[in-house]
């Protein structure tokens, strides 16, 4: 990955917080395992990295970029893991898909779950093997002599518990009194002040169908299988009740 053009890392370091679509998938089998992947398309960076950079003449116009790695052995360089972190990394499965001509930038990060408890580990391990890998990326290149605040995300403020047949995600009300003292989410929201923002999704593949499936931002398929949701920044900092949920199946 060393070979991605520099200008691509320097956006994604900066423009992290704002120009930023995730969509999280959660796939549940019938004796609740399954698969859990995180993809963060940050294409739009691209356009206007190319802006920065003076359009064809930017380093890495022609690169494209499409592999998919095994963390088995992966896991090793990634800083900062704790050696229970690095054990679980070894499990997963990440994906970079970067086409620069075409203004295609993903990266998808996967990891099986033998228990719905596990989805939330995995899930903040996701968060924190793409933060430490942007890091590295940059190394003491990091322009302007800053550093990136301590990333967070929506999850953080949401007390989430999974069991088999019973997913929920509840606003710690507390913890979000005080996002405002949280630089990364204050960031994200004088970014956003500027027209850029984040949007997350969420998919949720179910083994049968849903006896519930409640929350302002839930919408169920036609054969209670699959529920998804949508939010940005806004519903965060404005109506956060529109990230919860209560599914029962």
């Amino acid at each position: 990955m060393k070979k991605i053009a520099f200008f691509l890392i320097v956006s994604v370091t900066l423009l992290l917080t704002s120009c930023l679509e995730t969509t999280q998938e959660i796939t549940l089998n019938e004796d609740g395992s399954g698969t859990i992947s995180n993809t963060n398309d940050m294409s739009a960076l691209i356009g206007i990295a190319k802006q920065m950079g003076g359009g064809e003449d930017m380093q890495g116009a022609d690169q494209v970029i499409d592999s998919s790695i095994s963390m088995v052995e992966g896991a090793d360089s990634i800083p900062n893991l704790t050696a229970e972190e690095r054990e679980l990394a070894r499990k997963g499965n990440l994906r970079f898909n970067v086409d620069v001509k075409n203004e295609k930038f993903l990266t998808k990060l996967s990891f099986p779950f033998k228990a719905p408890a596990e989805i939330i580990v995995y899930n903040r391990l996701s968060g924190k093997i793409m933060t430490e890998t942007l890091k590295e990326q940059m190394g003491e290149g990091m322009p302007m002599g800053g550093e990136m605040p301590e990333p967070s995300s929506f999850d953080d403020y949401y007390i989430v518990e999974f069991t088999n047949g019973l997913l929920t995600k509840t606003l710690n009300k507390e913890k979000f009194a005080k996002v405002e003292d949280d630089e990364y989410m204050k960031s994200m929201k004088e970014t956003a002040s500027m027209g850029l923002t984040m949007k997350a999704n969420y998919v949720i593949n179910l083994p049968r169908p849903a006896k519930v499936a409640e929350g302002k931002g839930v919408k169920l398929s036609e054969d209670k299988m699959k529920v998804t949701m949508s939010s940005d920044l806004d519903d965060f900092f404005d109506d956060p009740a529109k990230l919860e949920f209560r599914i029962e199946y």
